[in-house]
């Protein structure tokens, strides 16, 4: 789908559709051509028809496609929701969510481009979630339902429902609208806004300031690194989509351990 992507016209979920066909030489893919992952490895990266070596970027996104599907499932099990004991409406919700910022985040690095239609499912993602937590088909637990859990007491409304979802949308929308307007439009896309404010709606608040600031952290790395190998010059523009992804996996995925992580070393640091 993002390989498929045109960005002079916003319909992504049209690409669905279609057989899938070697971009080279147009050849329409077999099925047993299409097992991610294990196909590019069986046929050596190469196209079975053309020989003409495939981008890696196929058994990247198939890899972490799949490692999704496995990883969510193991990182809500603790959290012990109903429904047979089974968080099923949960993980669904959470693997459509960290599917689209993959999708999103393979198109906006190849066209600095994030589309509106994976802005708006995300945002029906988030409506879905807080009605599903409204309607108490999930236990809430210390610092509400925060992924950051007991460590989100710290920040006033954390545990307030659904103001702390209400307060995520506005925060991600506003912090990343204020660096928008004051920049001209340089610093980040407006795409980028829309991203922060969906997520912010998702996650909740505080966990969205705690993704961004991640999101801003590595994006800076990342460019003084490139600007020092000299990959990229002050001019270049580095999409900033696939680092609010990556932050935002990292809350849900490891909040509680990096807020002890943080804490933990302050404390080594000063011990009285």
């Amino acid at each position: 789908m993002s390989l498929r992507f045109n960005p002079e016209e916003d319909r992504l979920w049209k690409n669905v559709y279609g057989r899938s066909h070697c971009p080279h030489c147009g050849k329409t893919l077999s099925w047993y051509e299409l097992v991610p992952f294990f196909s590019f490895l069986a046929q050596l990266g190469k196209c079975r028809s053309c020989g003409v070596r495939l981008t890696l970027q196929y058994p990247i996104v198939e890899f972490l496609g799949g490692l999704i599907f496995f990883t969510v499932p193991y990182a809500l099990l603790p959290y012990n929701i109903v429904i047979l004991g089974i968080p099923y409406v949960l993980i669904i919700l959470w693997i459509l969510v960290l599917l689209s910022l993959l999708l999103m985040s393979v198109i906006d690095f190849h066209h600095h481009i994030i589309p509106d239609s994976i802005n708006l499912f995300i945002l029906a993602l988030g409506v879905i979630l807080i009605a599903y937590r409204y309607f108490g088909f999930e236990h809430n637990s210390l610092g509400g339902y925060s992924y950051l859990k007991s460590y989100a007491m710290l920040f006033p409304l954390s545990d307030s429902f659904p103001w702390a979802y209400l307060l995520g949308f506005g925060f991600g929308g506003l912090l990343l609208g204020a660096l928008y307007y004051f920049s001209g439009g340089r610093g980040m896309g407006f795409g980028d806004v829309k991203l922060a404010a969906v997520l912010g709606l998702f996650i909740g608040w505080p966990d969205i300031m705690l993704a961004l600031g991640l999101a801003f952290v590595l994006g800076g790395f990342l460019s003084v690194g490139l600007l020092a190998l000299h990959s990229r010059t002050m001019k270049d523009h580095l999409p900033f989509g696939p680092f609010i992804a990556l932050g935002f996996t990292i809350i849900f995925f490891f909040g509680e351990k990096l807020m002890g992580l943080y804490f933990n070393f302050f404390n080594l640091l000063l011990p009285f």
